[in-house]
């Protein structure tokens, strides 16, 4: 099976500090991935390579057959990736069926009037469709700034959703979340659908052993390990990265 994206021995080398180093990744069609490691190995930098927000300093990204090493971030949903952020990216002052309607209609390229159009209507009940996707139902008239952080977690999940992607980046979902949060979280991506391919990055290592089916472990701007999250929490190796005697 063809690679949805591919990562070929990239480097990123801010000054003398390499971020990266020689770094290669294939991501499966529907495949959930999830890289985890300590702070400072590297796994935000790689995700902003893939998401267009870094170009690599050597090397190649290519998403879908495509080689978009050099092209900016704002040309990734065209070719079907979404992403999310470590701090959510939402218009507080907006409703959640407002912050959905924005974002499918930037996804089509299409903007507002102060006129209500069939499409206008149309847009606006599949905003509500795709709350319904994330749980936010009861919440579409609910601005974004009162959400309980959580759901605002959920709102920008709901954000990517309506770009309807092929590949979905989450960059550390779980961040600030209690308990029950991550819990009902890790029930809603979970609940995504099985052909959308997820690559995630995560601290929380019980969550990212929960979505993901494989596991990429880094340190020091390097690969050091990948396999099943059964594999990959037995490791010695991976232990001593995390108690912090390699890639600090």
């Amino acid at each position: 099976m063809t690679p949805v994206v591919q990562v070929h021995d990239v480097t990123v080398a801010f000054g003398g500090l390499h971020a990266l180093r020689g770094v290669d990744l294939d991501i499966a069609p529907g495949e959930r991935l999830a890289i985890i490691g300590p702070n400072g190995a590297g796994k935000t930098t790689l995700f902003n390579v893939i998401a267009g927000d870094i170009a690599p300093t050597t090397g190649a990204v290519v998403i879908k057959g495509r080689d978009c090493t050099h092209r900016p971030s704002r040309h990734r949903p065209r070719l079907g990736l979404a992403r999310t952020y470590q701090k959510a990216r939402t218009f507080s002052g907006l409703t959640v069926c407002e912050n959905i309607y924005l974002a499918l209609a930037g996804h089509r390229g299409r903007h507002r009037t102060l006129w209500r159009s069939a499409a206008d209507r149309r847009m606006r009940q599949e905003a509500a469709q795709v709350a319904g996707q994330v749980w936010l139902s009861g919440q579409l008239d609910v601005v974004a700034g009162e959400l309980a952080h959580g759901q605002r977690r959920q709102l920008e999940l709901a954000m990517a959703v309506a770009a309807q992607p092929d590949v979905m980046l989450l960059d550390e979902p779980a961040s600030g979340l209690s308990r029950g949060e991550r819990e009902r979280l890790v029930e809603l991506i979970e609940s995504l659908d099985e052909q959308l391919t997820l690559l995630l990055i995560e601290h929380d290592m019980e969550v990212a052993f929960r979505v993901a089916q494989r596991v990429i472990v880094m340190a020091d701007g390097r690969q050091v390990m990948a396999g099943s999250p059964d594999q990959v929490r037995a490791d010695p190796h991976v232990h001593q990265i995390y108690l912090g005697t390699e890639g600090a």
